[in-house]
């Protein structure tokens, strides 16, 4: 889901403009706060909403980022790596889950063995890019599982989400806080913490804009605490 725009130079008199890079799952939480953040400092925010690696390498790229949200240590790494980062911490976490739609009524008692003898699709976002995905594959391996013939994977978790909905996999693999928002799916489990490293969500900040800082710093302050408490992230 793309929802950043290009502009061309700001006129005076116009409302300063920041440029949110966020990862997918975070597309609802960070619209509200990024909209009481604009009622704090009177600033416009266009948010570009994808996969966490399609982000980095976009900035990696040169696209115009101020602050970059990522499901993913490794892509806050990457751009650190390229010395495109000024500060970074973790602002957020999630759980792991098993969705079907609403007309699954499996009770899982062993989700190995759900697993295993499923004869239908399993959604996951691509691992390559996708954090949600990569998360997906620790829970596989941590249970030697060989579902290689099962995996549906999709741009962005998401995607995987949407998936199941649409009645195109019968099972997938998304964070908690997804499929909480979705009335056509149920979290028929959770994964265990060990399955899986700890699902972090970091806040980088990108540009040398005052108001980037501001908003970087928003990000940890108890309105933003607050509102991601509301969608089910886990904010301390």
């Amino acid at each position: 889901m793309l929802l950043f725009s290009c502009s061309g130079k700001k006129k005076q008199g116009e409302v300063p403009e920041l440029f949110v890079f966020a990862a997918a799952s975070l597309s609802d939480v960070i619209s509200e706060i990024a909209d009481s953040f604009k009622v704090d400092k009177n600033v416009e925010i266009k948010l570009n909403v994808a996969a966490s690696g399609t982000l980095a390498r976009q900035i990696e790229q040169g696209a115009g980022a101020d602050v970059f949200l990522s499901a993913d240590e490794n892509w806050k790494n990457y751009l650190a790596e390229k010395k495109l980062v000024r500060e970074t911490a973790v602002f957020a976490a999630n759980d792991l889950v098993l969705i079907a739609p609403p007309g699954d009524t499996t009770k899982v008692s062993d989700v190995v063995s759900l697993l295993k003898e499923t004869g239908k699709k399993i959604a996951i976002g691509d691992p390559g890019y996708v954090p949600a995905g990569k998360y997906a594959m620790q829970v596989v391996d941590f249970y030697h599982l060989d579902l290689s013939s099962k995996l549906f994977q999709t741009v962005d978790v998401r995607s995987a989400l949407m998936m199941v909905e649409m009645g195109e996999a019968g099972y997938g693999i998304v964070y908690k806080t997804d499929a909480i928002q979705s009335a056509k799916v149920n979290a028929v489990c959770a994964f265990p913490e060990e399955a899986h490293q700890p699902i972090s969500y970091f806040r980088v900040l990108i540009s040398g804009k005052p108001l980037a800082k501001d908003f970087y710093d928003y990000l940890y302050s108890p309105k933003a605490k607050a509102i991601l408490a509301k969608y089910q992230f886990k904010a301390d």
